[in-house]
């Protein structure tokens, strides 16, 4: 599945990076330039700084805009009661047919 790299959030107009740990290349680069590029940004992205790690509490709420969140679920205590849902509240363009 094709991507934009970097996209345009279309209500802020802030940009941001699509980094996915199931991204294996860009178009036009070589795999392995394109993985170690990738891999960069991640780490980047990912510095203890800039990671949200939530410490749950009974009824607790998180949302985020997941067209600009890097997200991955952590371990947690298979014996806690755990509910997770997802609801979309658009999605009406492609990030391909978005200019960056």
């Amino acid at each position: 599945m094709r991507h934009r790299l970097v996209r345009r959030h279309p209500t802020t107009g802030a940009l941001s990076l699509l980094l996915a740990s199931h991204a294996g290349g860009i178009e036009g680069w070589p795999v392995p330039e394109a993985r170690a590029f990738l891999r960069d940004l991640t780490e980047q992205a990912t510095q203890h700084q800039l990671v949200h790690v939530h410490a749950w509490q009974p009824w607790d709420l998180v949302m985020w805009d997941n067209r600009v969140t890097l997200h991955r679920a952590r371990r947690h205590d298979p014996t806690e009661v755990r509910d997770l849902r997802r609801t979309t509240l658009s999605n009406r363009v492609s990030s391909l047919d978005q200019g960056p």
